[in-house]
């Protein structure tokens, strides 16, 4: 990984007795344990770090925590707090009130030949979550009316589960390896 990166102009630093590979300013990796990678953008991998280096960890977050514990299977796991995120002007307000509301965001996935994944989003209250669920039943009607023609395509949209109850909203999603084929190949490898 730090080879691909350093081959696209990346660089490598020692920050806080740990190794951060960046790109530009768009994106931080760092190997922080054997099993634990962090990414994203540089300053937000350099305060996790920091956050690492002082003692403190996310285990004294309750909503994260039982997000976490709720996907206990998997390999990959993303959770935000989309209300946190949102906040500040990082995201232009256009954007903003265009945004369901969501307060949770979690992301748990099996990464091997392919990916299998669950998708959760806990809304404001239960209208906004069946508003989303509507949104979402649409999007995966009109997906499915669009890959006729491509097996693999239909293959993933096929596998698209939607569940959830009061105001979460799950999507289960199984990525096959043909798939991620196609879309390398659109990338020209």
């Amino acid at each position: 990984i730090e080879a691909a990166i350093r081959a696209k102009g990346g660089t490598v630093e020692e920050y806080n007795k740990q190794r951060l590979i960046t790109l530009e300013n768009e994106l931080g990796l760092a190997f922080v344990e054997p099993d634990l990678a962090l990414v994203g953008v540089p300053a937000s991998v350099r305060r996790a770090i920091d956050t690492k280096a002082s003692g403190k960890n996310v285990t004294g977050n309750a909503n994260v925590m039982r997000l976490v514990r709720d996907f206990d299977s998997g390999n990959a796991w993303v959770v935000a707090n989309i209300e946190a995120a949102t906040s500040g002007n990082v995201i232009p307000a256009e954007i903003k009130h265009q945004l369901p509301p969501i307060t949770w965001l979690a992301l748990n996935a099996r990464v091997n030949d392919g990916v299998s994944a669950m998708v959760r989003a806990e809304a404001r209250d239960e209208a906004a979550a069946n508003n989303l669920r509507d949104v979402i039943r649409g999007l995966v009607a009109l997906a499915r009316l669009q890959t006729a023609q491509h097996q693999e395509l239909a293959q993933l949209v096929n596998s698209l589960e939607l569940g959830g109850q009061g105001t979460t909203v799950s999507l289960g999603l199984t990525i096959p390896p043909g798939v991620i084929d196609m879309l390398g190949a659109l990338r020209g490898g």
